[in-house]
């Protein structure tokens, strides 16, 4: 992908219409935790419920997540340890410990936790997201694309109506430094508003969005493609632009590169890091409000 895409100002005017209702939203993170008290670690199928058992498998529990929200991450995963050796089943332990894996970027003590409590939970959707991201992180390109596959069928699929109504996912996560992080988001449907199929997201340390990239596919060019040449019925525009964001708003789209071809995740996750590495200029720039400028 080292050719740049003339943009033409129409298909520009699409991206601004698109980028501006944005207004920088913060990427869609894997769900919070419920609080403490909510979801008791669970005995295994068969075994007698003791309240006196599980009242002190839920405060320990209480205390790991205390814990984990102190930033003490590995005492908190021995705590969740702890209730695992002695419940396999506790699925919010299996889930904890999985998150708390990745944030110490060991992704595959997180598949373990994160497989087992898919296993008990298959339409789970924050330990399938979880998982996703943990085996992006192992390079399992296949069981990434199978996960995937399951999960877009849970959400069109699924009676939780706010995992249905939600656009996106965050697939992978590239630590930069101390400070900076990079969170890369798949949408569910790229034909629905707003129009994204991926986006990268430069974080600083206190999680604001730094710089936001975004593949854009453009319906207004694809459909204007496909009207005139008749050849081109599956014809699709997709253009890498990234909003610059000014006091917590969208004030300009820069466009990059322009394609006809939807490229896979990979290809399009380097040319992303590429962007943000300063290594390549955009081709077009547009204010919000004001008529395209040639790079």
């Amino acid at each position: 992908m080292k050719t740049l895409f003339f943009v033409s100002s129409l298909s520009l005017a699409a991206l601004v219409f698109a980028a501006a209702p944005a207004q920088a939203q913060a990427i869609k993170d894997v769900p919070q935790p419920v609080q403490p008290g909510q979801v008791p670690p669970t005995p295994p199928p068969g075994t007698p419920l003791d309240p006196a058992k599980v009242a002190e498998y839920q405060k320990r529990f209480d205390a790991g997540y205390a814990l984990q929200g102190a930033g003490k991450l590995e005492q908190a995963r021995t705590v969740y340890d702890g209730i695992l050796a002695e419940q396999p089943d506790a699925k919010r332990s299996l889930l904890e410990a999985g998150r708390i894996s990745l944030k110490l970027n060991q992704p595959d003590k997180a598949d373990v936790y994160l497989s087992k409590l898919h296993t008990l939970v298959p339409d789970f959707p924050e330990a399938i997201e979880l998982l996703i991201q943990a085996n992006q992180a192992l390079k399992r390109d296949i069981k990434v694309s199978n996960l995937i596959k399951q999960f877009q069928t849970l959400h069109s699929t699924t009676q939780n109506e706010a995992f249905a109504q939600s656009l996106n996912f965050a697939r992978e996560t590239v630590k930069v430094d101390a400070d900076n992080t990079i969170v890369f988001t798949q949408f569910f449907d790229y034909t629905k508003n707003p129009n994204y199929v991926w986006q990268a997201q430069l974080l600083g340390a206190n999680g604001a969005v730094k710089r936001q990239l975004n593949l854009f596919y453009d319906a207004k060019s694809s459909s204007d493609l496909e009207a005139k040449d008749p050849k081109l019925t599956n014809a699709a525009q997709f253009i890498l632009v990234e909003d610059i964001i000014a006091d917590g708003k969208v004030s300009r789209v820069d466009a990059y590169f322009q394609m006809f071809t939807l490229p896979e995740y990979k290809k399009i996750r380097n040319t992303m890091l590429a962007v943000l590495s300063g290594a390549y200029k955009p081709v077009y720039s547009q204010n919000i409000g004001a008529a395209p400028t040639p790079q």
